[in-house]
This record gives structure tokens, C-alpha cells and sequence, in this order.
């Protein structure tokens, strides 16, 4: 029996049905396994359940672990509403798997290095949250490939008639008025920029100006329902392996890490630390009770 042929070099094991079935297989396991995970980590911050059933953590038990340092807080709650604030553009805008992940990716790529810079462990100031309040109606500059055109009153079916020029000119003096009232009453600095530094743009980062500082676990426990959207939006688009390939495999297992990243990792390593320690004070409060006992 002569022996086969060896591989060619540079060629590569083409994809076929059962690693086609092993992909879609892969990412609806995962996508389901990532549902459940954000699921449970909204009911563990809203006090709903016991973390795998050894403790509950109240509020109050939360707002004393390390994660939730109050100086930090303000400002991963903002970074967390600008992620919930991007990820539903993507969600409608992107019809095959594939545009979808890529997508997705590079905006968690834009996040993670729009963390690096305004990092939570940072000094933020609230005070420049709030100094965009006049902004926070205008808008946003849109910076991908489409450009947005001001549309004349005529273009939507307005029609705009005046009998003399001269309701222009008293038209026009009234908001030239009233605009300098309003200027010289309200003056802020200029932030439109969100806090930018220089040079920093992204694409699929959206970054409004907040007139507040949001609330870090109603930001939260909505950033894991727009998650769990995304991963049930992304098994709905990959609804056969016909349309699974490699490519795609390697993509979402890339996307999937750096939203593990994002919102399990830094949680999870908090919480377990909290059950073990929160473990070990009542197990020794009943040693001592059933030593007393034994002993008296």
C-alpha cells in the first residue's frame, strides 16, 4: 500500500460540513453560555439572587468591594453608557453575520482604547460632565462614509411665504436677540468634543456630551440587556451552518473575548473575592459558637 501524498505547503484543510456544523455549533453554545452569565450578573447587582448560592450581596454589601470604589464609579458608569449607546446602531444597521461581527469588533477595539485613555482609575472631575449641559442637544458629528445634509424647510413640504421682506428682517433680528441673550446668560466653556483629547476620533464610538453623571448599576443592568440583544441578534443571523466559515469562527471568538473582558472578568474576580471572604466570617462565627458550646 503506497503511502498518501504529502500536503502541499501553504495548503490548508478546506472547510467543509462538520467543521461548518462545529462553528455554528461553537457560537450558539457560547452566545447561550454569555446570555445566561449577563443575565445572572444583573440579578446579582439588582440583589435578586445569592452568588451561586453562598451569599447575598445588598447594595450596601456592593458599594465596599474595590470594583465599586465610589471614585471610580462615575466614571465606568460613563464609559458604560457610551458602549449601550453604541452597540444599537450596530444591532440594525448590519444584515449578514459577518458585517455584523466586524462591526462589533471594532467598535469593543474603539472601547477598549477609549478605556485606556479615560481609564476609571483615573481623576475625573464630574464638574466637566456637567459643564456640557448646553451641548448636550447638538448634533453629533457623524463620521462614517455617509455624510448627513441639512434639509431646507421646502425639502420636507413646509413651504415657508412671506408678504414683505421686512417679516425677514424683524424674523431674523429676533433670533439674532435672542440668541445674544442667551449666550451672554448661560456661558460655558466649549466641551463639545466629550472630553477628547486631541487627535482622538472614533467611528463607531459614540460620544454625546451628559449633563449628569449616570447611575453605574441602572447603567449596567441596561448595558447587559443590549448584550444579551446583541449575542440573540448575532444566533439569529447565523441560523444554519451554511454560512458559517472559518473567518467567522475566529472573528467572534475575538469579539466574544474582548466582551468577556469587558464585562466579566473585572466583576467576577470582585465577587468571588467578597463570597470567599464573606464564607470564611461565617464559618468561623460558627466555629466559635459550636467550640463555645462543646467547651462550656
Amino acid at each position: 500500500m503506497s503511502a498518501m501524498p504529502p500536503m502541499p505547503a501553504g495548503a490548508g484543510p478546506s472547510l467543509g460540513p462538520q467543521s461548518a456544523s462545529f462553528i455554528y455549533q461553537h457560537v450558539h453554545d457560547m452566545s447561550s453560555k454569555r446570555v445566561s452569565t449577563l443575565g445572572y450578573l444583573r440579578k446579582v447587582h439588582e440583589g435578586r439572587v445569592y452568588w451561586f448560592n453562598t451569599v447575598h450581596f445588598s447594595r450596601h454589601d456592593l458599594m465596599r468591594m474595590p470594583y465599586f470604589d465610589p471614585k471610580r464609579l462615575s466614571r465606568r458608569a460613563i464609559n458604560f453608557l457610551l458602549l449601550g449607546l453604541s452597540l444599537p446602531p450596530i444591532l440594525d444597521a448590519h444584515s449578514t453575520p459577518m458585517e455584523y461581527l466586524r462591526a462589533l469588533h471594532a467598535l469593543l477595539v474603539e472601547f477598549e482604547t477609549f478605556q485606556q485613555v479615560h481609564n476609571p482609575d483615573g481623576n475625573f472631575s464630574s464638574n466637566l460632565v456637567r459643564a456640557r449641559l448646553p451641548q448636550m442637544f447638538k448634533r453629533a458629528t457623524y463620521t462614517g462614509n455617509k455624510t448627513r445634509r441639512a434639509s431646507s424647510a421646502n425639502e420636507i413640504g413646509l413651504p415657508i411665504h412671506f408678504s414683505d421682506s421686512s417679516d425677514v428682517k424683524a424674523m431674523t433680528g429676533n433670533l439674532a436677540s435672542s440668541a445674544t441673550a442667551a449666550s451672554a446668560v448661560t456661558s460655558f466653556p466649549n466641551t463639545d468634543s466629550s472630553d477628547l483629547l486631541p487627535g482622538e476620533e472614533y467611528t463607531y464610538l459614540l460620544t454625546p456630551s451628559l449633563p449628569f453623571d449616570p447611575d453605574f448599576f441602572e447603567t449596567f443592568v441596561t448595558l447587559c440587556d443590549v448584550l444579551i440583544d446583541c449575542y440573540n441578534r448575532l444566533t439569529g443571523l447565523i441560523s444554519s451552518p451554511a454560512v458559517c466559515t472559518t473567518a467567522l469562527g475566529e472573528l467572534f471568538t475575538k469579539t466574544d473575548a474582548k466582551l468577556r473582558k469587558v464585562m466579566v472578568a473585572g466583576v467576577v474576580r470582585d465577587f468571588e473575592d467578597a463570597s470567599r471572604s464573606s464564607a470564611k466570617s461565617e464559618i468561623g462565627g460558627v466555629s466559635r459558637v459550636v467550640l463555645g458550646g462543646l467547651l462550656g
